[in-house]
């Protein structure tokens, strides 16, 4: 064999690859030290968390506001199981005649005691629990409220009166977890399913037991007492296609039932909707079908896959055609906000918040510069009321405290429900769902925006007005809950604006409620798929507003826009006309709650202001505080008709009443169910016309919008156009604006040499200029969903 390179040949290969492996190892290694110092200086320019300044854990020593802590909720629990007189049983243990805990939330305390605290460095006064009680073990019925205290050790319970009775009518109790369970077993299996199986395969290709992959499930509307002139308990429930989501996939079968008593064996279907046709029982429907005496309908099981119209799933032609990111905002020195508990401080703003299970969210104390602008600002209601022929939809009066708002917001996601940048703030309740306190981590969040709008700016370009320019952005801290009310979500944010305005904002979105459809219901909506037709409906926000402007003390007057018709004669040179028309405006001292309460008129313009007379400027003027609604809405229905004498804060624009402990919410639990006798009448804070000159006062505001649904709504409803909002806004209150002093604002002036040679331009940061040299922090939400889906799903609430 001969040998292909002679020996010194070899050699050199040999030396070749042996330089080459030290080459490689060299270069790995000069890589390696490069991505080392990549990562390092990658590190480097990570933007400061501000972690420093975010505490909310529970305290030690919670504050007059704070919302009750897990000690507390426990301790409430125990002390409730251990009192005969209650005769509470676990919720494992209980049914629908037992007494059992519905729900338990702090109550906070007069104000009166809170602003001495406050104020006065007084002791703090005791913290105390509200309690509802489910009391279907007594010969009547009924709901009894309890303050229990003091806290984290009670020691005794007292009863909560309402209009000075000591209870609540059963019949008016929201609608309960032990109820479901009733009619689980004595409806939907025993009447329903039992007896009408074939018409549910037949008619819609799907059943409610043994249905494999074709169910069905319902959707409910409760009947309110005032459409039967007493205390009865009625419900619509109308069936549709289990399938996401299954509001959009209706099908035209309801029944009514009547859900009286305590004994689940005796609820009752009183109505059946089969098709347009209205029968009085399963019976006489079964009885007409097998006869075909009635007009039979068939309505198969949608095929259900990811571009099904009622799905989240991305469809349709994908953009953006590059795979490009959204924008996003970073911090550069770190969170501009503080958070002690359930304290936040901001920009010179401070305030507390908490989630009333009950309610919602609230803002107490709410301070700029030291100054109480409004001791609370909180959601009292969510109301949509619908429209239709057929049943279900025309007695759809929603009014969502049924549902215990506060516990509608479970898990806001990062990059989507709020930017990636915010501090997610967790709600804790005992509701009839546990025995133990839920934590629903991600029920709030709060950020700071930049809105990318200016708050205040000027650009002035002329010989003699000077070529400068000053301005700002309108950088906004921002605190954020979005409320699931079955097919709905609804996002409130409390914006906290560097001039000393506060602004509330109330969204829509979601999944719309449709029927349907029928030639019947034309006037009622739009057909907008193949089956369905998107109803009309009406939604209605009620906030209350604890105004407290430098003091208790305050007034409520408007200044009213007119026209005149000005004498002309001095400038009878410009025009020949004897008059001239302008507006004017005139101050309109409200001296009483039914002069006070609001109900908007475009021929009779005016500004909303409140301020305490003790307190003007320099130049004798009142300092003052102007209430803006940019979301107003009428209410169309007629007075005491129906529903609408239960939400009769809906009637205005704006009220404003007397603040009385008496009077701390403009609506309950119960007035899904009680507009025929109902416990809280919001009206009778008005009737009594009391005073509110030098008085304590509240503003109660009504936002809305009517909805006809279209085709975009689907498969879920778009903000844009749909944002409803109000301001307080600082009027006369400070000696110019507050924002003057931020340091975030630029100021340019063109500046001219005297020896003619060219202008330079002097630009003022105030020190705080330059691009941002960091990246954001990396988001581990999805890793945290990974290792604990509670965190959005909730599945333990």
């Amino acid at each position: 064999m001969v040998n292909e390179y002679p020996p010194r040949q070899k050699g050199r290969w040999k030396e070749c690859g042996v330089v080459c492996g030290l080459l490689v190892v060299g270069l790995a290694v000069a890589l390696a030290v490069v991505v080392v110092l990549k990562n390092k200086e990658l590190e480097e320019k990570l933007c400061a968390s501000g972690d420093e300044n975010i505490d909310i854990s529970e305290q030690d020593n919670p504050s007059v506001f704070s919302d009750l802590t897990t000690v507390e909720l426990r301790s409430v629990v125990a002390y409730l199981y251990q009192q005969t007189d209650l005769n509470v049983v676990k919720l494992s243990d209980a049914t629908l005649s037992s007494s059992y805990i519905y729900l338990i939330e702090l109550n906070v305390p007069n104000k009166t005691a809170v602003l001495n605290h406050l104020d006065n460095q007084a002791d703090a006064p005791e913290r105390r629990a509200k309690v509802v009680i489910f009391r279907g073990d007594l010969d009547v019925p009924r709901v009894e409220e309890y303050e229990v205290g003091p806290l984290p050790n009670p020691t005794f319970h007292t009863i909560i009166y309402r209009n000075g009775k000591d209870s609540v009518p059963f019949t008016y109790r929201p609608f309960t977890l032990k109820e479901y369970e009733g009619l689980g077993r004595y409806i939907f299996f025993a009447e329903i399913e039992q007896k009408g199986r074939r018409i549910l395969l037949e008619s819609f290709d799907a059943s409610f037991i043994d249905c494999g992959t074709k169910c069905l499930t319902f959707y409910i509307t409760p009947v309110s007492t005032s459409n039967y002139g007493k205390l009865t308990r009625n419900m619509w429930f109308w069936i549709n296609h289990d399938v996401k989501y299954y509001a959009l996939h209706p099908l035209d079968f309801k029944v009514l039932v009547n859900l009286d008593g305590t004994d689940p064996s005796k609820f009752k279907i009183t109505k059946v909707w089969y098709n347009q046709q209205l029968f009085n029982s399963m019976d006489d429907l079964v009885s007409a079908y097998e006869n075909n005496k009635v007009e039979k309908i068939v309505m198969k099981f949608p095929q259900v896959d990811e571009s099904t119209f009622s799905t989240l799933n991305q469809r349709g032609e994908p953009f953006p055609s590059k795979p490009l990111r959204s924008p996003v905002q970073v911090e550069p020195d770190g969170k501009r906000y503080t958070i002690k508990g359930q304290h936040v401080e901001y920009m010179g703003w401070a305030f507390d918040y908490r989630m009333a299970l009950s309610t919602g969210p609230m803002l107490f104390n709410v301070r700029y510069r030291g100054e109480r602008i409004a001791y609370e600002i909180s959601l009292q209601e969510i109301v949509v009321f619908y429209s239709a022929n057929n049943p279900s939809h025309r007695f759809a009066d929603f009014v969502d405290s049924i549902s215990l708002i506060g516990s509608l917001s479970k898990a806001l996601i990062p990059g989507s429900d709020c930017p990636d940048h915010s501090t997610f703030l967790p709600s804790r309740h005992v509701l009839e769902a546990s025995s133990e306190p839920v934590v629903y981590e991600n029920s709030l969040c709060i950020f700071e925006q930049a809105t990318g709008v200016p708050l205040r700016r000027h650009h002035s370009y002329g010989k003699h007005a000077g070529w400068f320019y000053g301005g700002m952005m309108d950088d906004v801290l921002i605190l954020r809950t979005i409320l699931t009310a079955a097919n709905y979500d609804y996002i409130f944010d409390f914006i906290f604006h560097q001039n000393g305005a506060i602004e509330v904002k109330a969204i829509s979105t979601g999944y719309i409620l449709p029927s349907v459809f029928s030639p019947s219901e034309k006037k009622y909506g739009f057909q907008i798929h193949d089956n369905i037709l998107g109803n009309v409906h009406h939604h209605m926000f009620n906030f209350k507003v604890d105004v407290d402007i430098l003091g208790t003390s305050n007034r409520f007057e408007t200044l009213d826009l007119k026209v005149e018709a000005a004498p002309n004669q001095m400038y009878s040179e410009l025009s020949s006309a004897q008059t001239y028309n302008q507006i004017y405006f005139q101050s309109n001292p409200r001296r009483t709650e039914k002069a006070a309460s609001y109900k908007f008129n475009f021929d009779q313009p005016k500004y909303l202001l409140f301020n305490n007379d003790q307190f003007t400027t320099k130049h004798g003027v009142p300092r003052s505080y102007r209430v803006v609604i940019n979301g107003m809405s009428k209410q169309t229905l007629p007075e005491n008709s129906g529903h609408e004498n239960s939400i009769t804060w809906s009637r205005y624009q704006m009220a404003v009443t007397k603040y009385k402990d008496t009077e701390k919410q403009s609506s309950s639990l119960y007035a899904m169910w009680d507009a025929f006798q109902p416990v809280n009448r919001f009206q009778s804070f008005i009737d009594n016309d009391e005073s509110i000159v030098d008085q304590d006062l509240v503003a109660w505001i009504t936002m809305g919008v009517h909805h006809i649904p279209h085709t975009e709504d689907l498969p879920v409803t778009p903000t844009p156009g749909g944002q409803l909002q109000f301001f307080l806004l600082p009027y006369n209150y400070f000696t110019e604006d507050p924002s003057s002093g931020s340091k975030n604002a630029i100021y340019m002036e063109l500046k001219h040499a005297s020896d003619n040679s060219a202008p330079t331009v002097d630009i003022n940061r105030y020190g705080y200029g330059g691009e941002p040299q960091c990246v954001p922090q990396k988001s581990t939400f999805d890793q945290q969903v990974a290792e604990d889906p509670d965190l959005v799903f909730s599945t333990s609430g």
